[in-house]
């Protein structure tokens, strides 16, 4: 009973936190945020090199960086959903759970190539059908490791490839959508269970997470 209190007061004081220091920002209106931004001027560049240790390095062809992209999309989603369910402006809830959707997508697509490309399975040309690249997946796994948790991973990918067959349903709006008839999705429309989806997308990464980990065995034999 004791430990039951002890972790009902540290996640009210986590909300508390993430309310404090981390959705501020989110919180306030785009215009505050950059009134005092000058506009660019030629010769501006994006990518400017720092001297500070603290600012993040990134590393396109330098280095190997799967471990940076897969946890950066996974990490993303958590943080985007947290933002969801713990913000209190439904302008931003309602925008925050598309890009949220998106990097979803995205980690499960990242994940599942890197899976193969380790295994030694060509994945060029899967482009971003995630039923594709499942089914290669799948094929990884020995007829012992097929159960239950198996088979309810395959029926959340599949429903969100059904949702979103071309990647494009949580990456455009629907005015760009509908400008190609072939980018038709199945409609939503309906409130979504923030935590019931943040659930799933855990199982999902927890899922995945091991499968990589015995791909980069494989990887090195």
């Amino acid at each position: 009973m004791k430990r039951k209190s002890k972790i009902k007061k540290l996640s009210k004081n986590y909300k508390k936190q993430v309310l404090r220091d981390i959705f501020i920002l989110s919180q306030r209106d785009i215009d505050d945020i950059t009134r005092n931004v000058i506009p660019p001027k030629k010769g501006d560049k994006l990518f400017v090199e720092s001297n500070k240790p603290s600012d993040p390095r990134i590393m396109l062809l330098a280095t190997d960086n799967d471990i940076y992209f897969e946890q950066g999309y996974a990490s993303t989603v958590i943080f985007l959903l947290n933002i969801v369910e713990f913000g209190k402006n439904y302008l931003r809830k309602d925008s925050y759970i598309y890009p949220a959707i998106f990097c979803m997508r995205m980690y499960l697509e990242v994940i599942m190539k890197l899976i193969l490309t380790n295994n030694h399975i060509e994945v060029t040309g899967d482009k971003h059908n995630l039923k594709t690249l499942w089914s290669k997946v799948k094929d990884t796994l020995t007829q012992e490791d097929i159960n239950e948790t198996v088979e309810g991973v395959e029926q959340i990918v599949l429903e969100l490839q059904q949702h979103d067959p071309l990647a494009t349903a949580f990456r455009y709006p629907k005015k760009l959508n509908t400008l190609y008839e072939k980018r038709k999705t199945k409609d939503i429309g309906i409130l979504i269970d923030i935590r019931i989806l943040r659930e799933r997308f855990l199982q999902l990464y927890r899922f995945f997470d091991g499968l990589y980990d015995l791909s980069i065995v494989n990887l090195e034999k």
